[in-house]
């Protein structure tokens, strides 16, 4: 995740009232290595019908979903642990109906929370509710200020009216909201819009996912937007964080090559380049600083690499699961490590960058390690720029 606002304007909405305050010269610490951010998938059942899910979620929901014993039993080993925030998602996680049971238990058990919506049910008592709860904030899934372009995202006719509805509802109650964009290249030109359109309505916060080949998105190549669109898209949001000063807060996911690109931008000599890598690689990726635990207790390095699992809640609890013996979980701490790409393996950056997206390398060229055709920048002109030696980055991640 990277917090591109942040880095250009030194200023964080949502994620400094969560995390407290970072920038370059602070790199955030609300996260380490063994206490990661929680993603966790409560269930596989949904009633939206989305082109790019990633969890394929359906009114069907999954097989052997935990139970609620079960279910608590994993609140209970967060809060032993400590972990700093668990986001609870699905699926749409309000057709889960002891989510009420598993955030009281997680919120009395000091953990902040926050969930994951397509926000088509949140409804003014389900607000109401969250707010006594004391919920960090909610993400709400939009992937168009284009009605008809989200809806047929979203498989739902009227599902853009409802969202807005939700989003509306959870504000007025007071809980901040974030949306959440997934990016194709059908999409990706209306970002500044989408900006615009949050800001018009009080949201604080905007993620944009570069879109993941997992889920039913798995081998959907003609979703991918091209690297021009993705260039052009980066420049636009680095003068948006410009103009508003960081208000609305902008983060890009799903492409941590952006982070470099961002910092050789920015930075004015050598020590400032070295320290935004600092702030960069403090947000973590999948399995280092994240996890996420599917509907079925499965534990994945995070909810975009469904092919790998780490553990499973069933057999081992979460102190069990998470650990350097963990050879599974260790393999994406170290990411970097067993990349094999002709541009990825040989990226002064990779253990920055971890060779971005893992699904996308799958998809397009049939192996998890290879490169990310997404990316696009040239690391080593970077490297060169700024009298950048492997060593170098290395000395600041081990630090």
């Amino acid at each position: 995740m990277i917090p591109l606002s942040v880095m250009v304007s030194g200023r964080g909405t949502i994620s400094y009232q969560i995390k407290g305050a970072y920038n370059r010269r602070s790199p955030s610490k609300f996260t380490s290595i063994l206490r990661p951010i929680v993603f966790w998938n409560i269930t596989g059942k949904c009633n939206l019908y989305c082109l790019h899910c990633y969890i394929s979620a359906s009114s069907k929901g999954w097989p052997e979903e935990l139970s609620r014993d079960e279910a608590l039993k994993v609140a209970d080993d967060i809060i032993k642990l400590k972990l700093p925030l668990t986001i609870l998602s699905g699926g749409e996680p309000f057709l889960r109906e002891d989510l009420w049971e598993i955030a009281y238990k997680l919120v009395k058990g000091g953990i902040k929370i926050a969930i994951s919506s397509n926000g088509t049910l949140l409804s003014e008592d389900i607000v109401t509710r969250l707010a006594k709860l004391g919920i960090s904030y909610i993400g709400v899934s939009l992937d168009s200020v284009n009605p008809r372009l989200h809806d047929a995202f979203r498989g739902l006719k009227g599902a853009f009216e409802r969202t807005i509805k939700g989003i509306e509802n959870t504000l007025k109650a007071g809980i901040p909201v974030g949306l959440r964009m997934t990016l194709t290249k059908y999409n990706i030109n209306e970002a500044l819009s989408f900006i615009e359109f949050a800001r018009s309505i009080g949201v604080k916060r905007i993620s944009f996912y570069l879109i993941d080949m997992t889920g039913r998105a798995k081998g959907n190549l003609d979703l991918l937007p091209t690297k021009e669109q993705l260039t052009m898209f980066v420049e636009s949001m680095i003068k948006a964080s410009e103009k508003f000063n960081g208000d609305p807060e902008i983060l890009i996911v799903r492409g941590n090559f952006v982070g470099v690109y961002v910092a050789d931008r920015l930075a004015s000599n050598k020590e400032e380049f070295l320290e935004y890598l600092q702030m960069i690689s403090a947000q973590g990726d999948c399995g280092r600083k994240t996890i996420s635990i599917y509907p079925d207790g499965s534990v994945k390095p995070c909810q975009f690499i469904d092919w790998v699992n780490i553990g499973n809640v069933r057999e081992k609890n979460l102190g069990e699961i998470l650990t350097y013996e963990n050879e599974k979980l260790r393999t994406y701490i170290e990411a970097y490590k067993h990349l094999k790409g002709s541009k990825c393996s040989k990226c002064p950056f990779k253990i920055i960058c971890g060779g971005g997206s893992r699904g996308r390398a799958l998809s397009l060229k049939g192996d998890p390690w290879d490169d990310d055709p997404l990316c696009y920048i040239d690391p080593q002109k970077i490297a060169e720029r700024w009298n950048i030696r492997e060593d170098d980055i290395e000395k600041m991640f081990s630090s």
